[in-house]
């Protein structure tokens, strides 16, 4: 099962990036986004990463998918 970690405004979490979003596996996407949020991963001011519930309409924009490797750090590959 997938989910979405997006990035978001703070306080309007209802929309987010198309641009800077990624699929990621249920059981590791509130992990890796608490890494992002930590991080500041590609954030500005006012800014979060998000964990949203899958839709199939995400797959018309999203290109990337996010893991946790064994030792812990988070990789990106294309889908």
């Amino acid at each position: 099962m997938k989910k979405l970690i997006a990035k978001t405004r703070i306080g309007k979490e209802f929309m987010h990036s198309r641009s800077n979003a990624y699929f990621a596996d249920k059981k590791d996407a509130d992990r890796i986004c608490e890494a992002l949020n930590k991080a500041k991963y590609k954030l500005k001011e006012g800014e979060c990463w998000y964990v949203y519930d899958y839709d199939f309409t995400q797959e018309w924009y999203v290109e990337q998918v996010i893991s946790l490797t064994r030792t812990g750090k988070v990789k990106l590959s294309y889908v």
